[in-house]
């Protein structure tokens, strides 16, 4: 009991320290690139600047829906399934990689319900727009998963971090890395966090306040990107493996912030591409069909290799 709270403590602390370390950089980062003052205006440090802004969000307003209850509640739940490294993890399981995963659509719905809906009704138009707009995002990154769920023969986050002890599964999945890769980085740019985006907002939430409901659809947005950059990480480069002296532990702090960084990077390098459609004919004509092909070439490979013993 009192292991399980300790570990609960530390995930709490290290997703409020990320949070705010994220936030910071995030905004740094894109001022840089934008050649503009970080935080519209703020001329020493800034580094106050994010509790504030929260603050701000929660004193605006105090409409909380269902949906934006739900939000809150499943961006602090996914990390229960995610062990931060070998020895912490608050829920131990065997199908933790595929709970996490569903917990992750599930948010991703519940974010579409959120912004469709007004109080007056659902929008149901845009419900459908919507629902196009996740499973573009969704689709490559699932048969990314699925990908290395097969390779690796498991469900579980330790199995497949263990078995990347000689090789990173980057080395046997080059084209789901690249793909895992982009579709977090337009997945960003959708849920964008510099500006208001078409994605998360609404006329409706113009309308009907923007105060403690976008902070919580804030907050998702930026558990969505921790999740996608530590699932990357536990995926393709080793989690929390050891590289020489250097401990697991810091080896994925390392990994997430250098990964962190380049999507950043990224994104603002593609800032042109700001048309949703775009996106989405992005992911279903080049993100999709790779992955797809990734899947089947993981598929050919596992029968050569355990049925044939020609791999």
């Amino acid at each position: 009991m009192l292991l399980s709270l300790r570990n609960i403590g530390i995930v709490i602390l290290i997703l409020g320290i990320n949070l705010y370390v994220v936030s910071l950089l995030n905004n740094k980062i894109t001022s840089k690139i934008e050649l503009r003052r970080g935080y519209h205006g703020y001329k020493k440090g800034s580094y106050v600047f994010p509790f504030s802004s929260s603050l701000k969000y929660i004193a605006k307003d105090y409409n909380f829906s269902f949906w934006d209850a739900l939000i809150f509640v499943l961006s602090i739940i996914i990390w229960a399934f995610i062990p931060i490294s070998f020895n912490i993890a608050v829920v131990s399981s065997s199908f933790n990689l595929l709970i996490a995963v569903v917990i992750y659509i599930i948010l991703l719905i519940s974010r579409v319900f959120s912004v469709s809906y007004s109080n007056y009704a659902f929008i149901i138009s845009d419900v459908f727009k919507r629902v196009n707009q996740m499973l573009s995002i969704i689709l490559p990154t699932l048969f990314c998963i699925l990908s290395i769920i097969i390779l690796n023969n498991s469900l579980d986050f330790k199995i497949i971090v263990n078995s990347q002890y000689q090789y990173w599964n980057v080395v046997y999945q080059p084209v789901g890395f690249i793909v895992f890769f982009m579709s977090t980085v337009l997945q960003i740019k959708l849920l964008n966090l510099s500006e208001i985006n078409q994605l998360i907002f609404t006329n409706n939430s113009h309308k009907e306040g923007e105060g403690i409901t976008r902070f919580a659809n804030r907050f998702s947005s930026y558990t969505i990107l921790f999740f996608n950059v530590f699932l990357f990480n536990i995926l393709y480069l080793g989690g929390w493996q050891k590289f020489h002296l250097i401990r697991g532990e810091i080896m994925v702090a390392i990994k997430f912030y250098v990964v962190l960084i380049v999507v950043v990077l990224f994104e603002r390098s593609i800032s042109n591409i700001s048309d949703v459609k775009k996106i989405i004919n992005l992911n279903y004509k080049l993100l999709l069909p790779l992955s797809f092909f990734n899947l089947f070439l993981t598929i050919i490979f596992l029968i050569l290799r355990q049925v044939y013993s020609v791999i």
